[in-house]
């Protein structure tokens, strides 16, 4: 067996147990998406007259309840790792750490996108939004947060796993890093949501860059900031 395969075996294993987990639990997915809906219909009821809300508004309303519900959810799900430390056995296992990451952020963001669907049908139907105009592009935007998101929220929950203050330490430091990514996703949503606008680079530039940069920044430090 090469080296590619047995890289390949161990991060296939690792996501079909994340997926498994979550299956027999539904402890994720159940409680984010129930959350978000539910963020979206109190948000509905505050502002009353939800069909007079702009797009630019709509957009940033439902990207806010999706950060939220990816920094509780996520931080919740990984509970099951501290269980008896048991995270330390996953660490000790023979493999690149680095893998344990990309298994982590492939199935995070699987789930995410599932939450993110139940979330999206309540934003359209709650705050009474029209059917996206570039429906595909709408879809790849979502798609691309779920990506963008987890990505930063399991490095950050990874670090801090050893933490006493794990539920505290993530959600500060991941607002912080997700600014310019939750600008660009805002943007984003409001152009697929318009008919006569079209995509604009700069936006794009930057949700692609920080998949990129979380895509390859993990492989080079991971193993070095768990020892820290």
């Amino acid at each position: 067996m090469s080296v590619f395969q047995s890289y390949l075996g161990s991060y296939v294993s690792l996501v079909r147990k994340d997926i498994v987990l979550e299956i027999r639990g539904k402890q994720f997915i159940v409680s984010s998406a129930a959350f978000g809906v539910l963020m979206v219909f109190i948000m509905g009821i505050a502002l009353n007259a939800a069909s007079r809300i702009p797009v630019f508004w709509s957009s940033g309303l439902l990207w806010m309840a999706i950060f939220f519900t990816v920094s509780l959810g996520l931080n919740r799900r990984d509970d099951r790792d501290n269980e008896f430390d048991a995270w330390r056995g996953l660490w000790m296992a023979p493999l690149d750490r680095s893998l344990i990451y990309y298994a982590k952020w492939t199935s995070s963001s699987a789930l995410v996108f599932i939450t993110e669907s139940a979330l999206t049908v309540a934003y359209f139907i709650i705050l009474n939004q029209p059917f996206p105009p570039h429906f595909v592009y709408f879809v790849l935007v979502l798609i691309g947060g779920a990506i963008g998101l987890t990505g930063i929220a399991t490095f950050v929950a990874t670090l801090a796993t050893a933490s006493s203050m794990r539920d505290l330490i993530v959600p500060l430091l991941l607002f912080p890093l997700t600014i310019p990514l939750f600008l660009a996703l805002i943007h984003l949503t409001v152009m697929t949501l318009s008919a006569h606008q079209t995509m604009s680079l700069v936006w794009m530039d930057i949700l692609i860059a920080y998949i990129v940069v979380f895509a390859v920044l993990p492989w080079l430090l991971y193993e070095l900031l768990l020892e820290v």
